[in-house]
């Protein structure tokens, strides 16, 4: 048996309103999360330095920036992604986690003073499993053609 490290995220609500696919490294090389948010917010696409991760003791915190202003502030999603380990390539383990959607106060707002993050938790369950790349095959293709 392998162990595979899982390179896709899919995950939803209770209630199936926030949904979040994410993969560590897309076709074109670059992490790409899709998010879907309550209450009829299309699907918004984040890709490469749009998502930011962050080792932690718990996890893997994944974020992106959904609303930014240059004055009052910013909100931003994260997830929080375990270590989880596949036996296979087809393998698909479920997990449930946590999102945290994060209103950030920026310089101009009001009062100035106080807490200036506040959290909205929702609980998130899906399953991790390994996507194979499109450009993989070509590019083992091409580097073959190129070395015979």
């Amino acid at each position: 048996m392998s162990n595979i490290q899982p390179n896709r995220f899919v995950l939803q609500s209770s209630d199936g309103k926030t949904k979040v696919d994410y993969e560590t490294s897309s076709f074109i090389g670059q992490p790409t999360l899709d998010l879907t948010q309550p209450p009829g917010h299309p699907i918004r696409h984040f890709a490469g330095s749009q998502i930011r991760t962050l080792n932690t003791e718990i996890g893997i915190l994944v974020t992106v920036t959904t609303q930014l202003t240059v004055d009052t502030g910013s909100t931003s999603f994260s997830v929080l992604i375990p270590a989880i380990t596949l036996t296979a390539i087809g393998d698909r383990k479920p997990f449930a986690t946590e999102a945290i959607v994060t209103s950030h106060t920026g310089p101009n707002s009001v009062p100035p003073t106080g807490v200036h993050e506040k959290y909205q938790f929702i609980a998130m369950s899906g399953e991790a499993s390994f996507a194979l790349s499109l450009l993989e095959p070509v590019l083992g293709t091409t580097a073959k053609v190129g070395t015979a």
